[in-house]
């Protein structure tokens, strides 16, 4: 389906509410980053060049969130498996949680399984291009 056929119909809510959460994460994602640049001149185990490289690697990643976000509410199919592979990261990542900090679990995996649920709402696949629209959606 051309591009322009697919910007011209309404966006589901589905597709708003994962386009949220995305901005959402990406700006979590740089206010950690942010925290952790306060951070760099403190002792530990990592070498400053480490430390800078960290820094880089974090900010690059909630810049790359925010894009994936942006493409998706503009209807770009591949967001959908650069938006997947990040919740499975944070799903992985926030399972160790449960036993030191279930709320901060709890904060990463409830939007990551909110977001790969309505991944595969069918109309948001049918948003995406990826199945045919029915007249009744």
């Amino acid at each position: 389906m051309p591009q322009s056929s697919r910007s011209a119909t309404p966006r589901p809510m589905s597709v708003l509410f994962i386009s949220a959460l995305l901005v959402i994460e990406g700006l979590a994602v740089l206010a950690y980053a942010f925290t952790y640049a306060l951070q760099l001149g403190e002792a530990g185990p990592l070498g400053m060049g480490a430390r800078i490289f960290m820094l880089l690697l974090i900010i690059v990643g909630g810049v790359w969130q925010l894009l994936v976000a942006h493409h998706f509410f503009r209807a770009r199919a591949w967001t959908r498996a650069a938006a997947l592979m990040w919740q499975i990261f944070q799903i992985i990542l926030a399972i160790p949680y449960f036993q030191t900090d279930p709320a901060m679990a709890w904060l990463w995996l409830v939007p990551a399984a909110l977001i790969v649920v309505l991944l595969f709402d069918p109309r948001t696949t049918a948003f995406l291009g990826d199945r045919p629209r029915s007249e009744s959606s």
